[in-house]
């Protein structure tokens, strides 16, 4: 029985893995960013040159692109929360709350533990827009020179490359849920 390899899907999951972007796979493969979309969605088939090229972007052995993809694109991923991964400082824990596959968003859960607690000492930026939304408690949001409280069920849009901290108001827990684009974790 003949099994076809989806060529495609192994180099578009690779790439995103390293999250490197279509564009510059292509431009250093030396094909166009269409050409590379229309092999991704296995459209078109490449030559052996034109794999072999793009598996030295990707830094792959050439053979890894040709191994069977066990796991089905349609693949439900769920990410228990027993293996969330965290990062904890003395008053912030942060939880990974997005399954550990490729994409170009990412999940978090912020958890204040106790009243004043800061994000950061200043305000950071970083090169991904948020969405956040206030679960329980009370925050304080400061986007460079601009500052609002921010009550359960309030949300908030932080754009690209803009400083920014939060601060707990709460006697209690505070939680913040938010996405950023892309990933930073």
């Amino acid at each position: 029985m003949n099994k076809e390899i989806n060529v495609g899907l192994a180099i578009k999951n690779i790439r995103k893995q390293k999250k490197i972007f279509l564009k510059d796979v292509a431009e250093k493969s030396g094909i166009s960013s269409s050409m590379l979309s229309q092999i991704e969605k296995g459209n078109a088939n490449p030559s052996l040159n034109t794999i072999k090229a793009i598996a030295n972007v990707l830094e792959v052995p050439l053979f890894k692109l040709f191994l069977e993809n066990t796991e089905k694109e349609n693949k439900i991923h769920i990410l228990k929360k027993e293996d969330r991964k965290i990062i904890s400082t003395k008053n912030v824990n942060y939880e990974l709350i997005s399954p550990g596959i490729p994409t170009e968003l990412e999940v978090m859960k912020m958890i204040f533990n106790k009243k004043n607690s800061e994000s950061s000492l200043e305000p950071k930026e970083h090169k991904g827009e948020e969405i956040a939304l206030v679960l329980k408690g009370k925050v304080k949001i400061i986007i460079e020179n601009n500052s609002a409280i921010m009550n359960e069920g309030d949300s908030v849009h932080i754009p690209a490359s803009k400083a920014h901290k939060w601060i707990n108001l709460s006697d209690d827990k505070s939680i913040v849920i938010f996405a950023v684009t892309p990933p930073e974790f």
